[in-house]
């Protein structure tokens, strides 16, 4: 009786202490947005793969959404690495300072505005298009 009575506490034991060690999950990601900045492009210089590497643009940001504007006339540059797209105007070949233009960057939805500017230029752009020259005024 006495052995049948531990078999079955030892047993009962054994699955409550698997039990008690819950695997860790990771906390899930803050959500990301895509922020999308227009505005003026320069300092285009583009992602190099026989080395490899990372280029850069410039914009002079006029609009930008979504949470963006606090960055309404900064000046931002951003790294364009390997997976960077990039969209020309008919029958342009590059990027020429001066152009209108937009920028695509993937980041947290939640950043603090003081902090925005340097929290996106930290990450690469996703993607740019290019929109030619401004149209000149009347």
């Amino acid at each position: 009786m006495k052995k049948a009575l531990i078999l079955i506490f030892a047993a009962l034991m054994i699955p409550s202490v698997a039990l008690a060690a819950k695997p860790s999950h990771p906390g899930k990601p803050a959500p990301q947005v895509t922020y999308v900045l227009k505005g003026t492009l320069s300092n285009y210089a583009p992602y190099d793969s026989v080395t490899p590497a990372n280029g850069s643009i410039t914009i002079v940001v006029k609009r930008a959404m979504p949470h963006g504007k606090s960055l309404k006339g900064a000046t931002l540059t951003f790294p364009i690495d390997a997976k960077t797209k990039i969209k020309l105007r008919h029958h342009m070949t590059t990027i020429t300072d001066g152009d209108r233009g937009i920028i695509m960057v993937r980041a947290a939805k939640h950043i603090a505005p003081a902090d925005l500017a340097a929290t996106l230029q930290a990450s690469s752009a996703k993607r740019i298009v290019d929109q030619g020259a401004p149209k000149p005024k009347h």
